[in-house]
């Protein structure tokens, strides 16, 4: 008798590790969400990367625009996006509080510049250079005043690992990153990531 129950608990225990075997193994969901979520993990200190493009006033830019200041708020959003639209005016108004040595940018991914290779490896948000009209219209109706950089292919090359917006930066004067990304809103988070980069000066 205590032969056949050792059997039968030998034939659950192989059951029971037969049906863990056939589960997702550890760390395999975790793969796939650094891939998904890869601009959340970008380290401290990695910087954005070179660019030329023009602003919505067709002004020349380029990445020295970080340069000019201590901090950048640089807040990458598009014409579709309505929590990227949402926040604008909080945005304008962070603007505005900024000290001298802290800038807020935009970068509208789906309005290219005339000319924009929309056929290459970053064509991925869609945008006609017609979206130029409906960013500056959406910049008036928001109250936005800070630069907007059209996304040039020089630019969706820079910010080729947003894959979601809102998506900002808080950039030092070398363009590179002072503290994680942020996915999604939070204007409350950028105004105490660039009070705290510059409380550490």
């Amino acid at each position: 008798m205590k032969k056949y129950l050792i059997l039968i608990m030998t034939i659950l225990l192989c059951i029971v590790l037969a049906a863990c075997a056939r589960e997702v193994p550890a760390g395999e969901d975790d793969e796939e969400d650094d891939t998904h979520y890869a601009v959340e993990d970008m380290e401290i200190g990695t910087g954005i990367g070179s660019f030329n493009s023009i602003d919505l006033d067709g002004n020349e830019i380029s990445d020295e625009i970080f340069s000019e200041k201590d901090v950048t708020v640089l807040n990458v959003w598009a014409t579709f996006c309505d929590p990227c639209i949402e926040e604008m005016p909080e945005l304008q108004k962070l603007a505005e509080e900024l000290p001298d040595n802290a800038q807020m940018i935009g970068v509208v991914m789906d309005a290219p510049p005339q000319g924009a290779d929309r056929d290459g490896e970053y064509d991925v948000w869609e945008g006609e250079p017609y979206n130029i009209q409906t960013a500056r219209e959406i910049c008036e109706e928001t109250g936005v005043k800070y630069t907007n950089i059209l996304a040039s292919d020089s630019v969706f090359k820079a910010f080729k690992i947003v894959e979601s917006v809102p998506t900002t930066f808080i950039l030092d004067k070398s363009g590179n990153i002072v503290c994680k990304v942020f996915v999604g809103s939070n204007v409350q988070g950028y105004r105490k990531a660039v009070n705290d980069y510059l409380a550490g000066l």
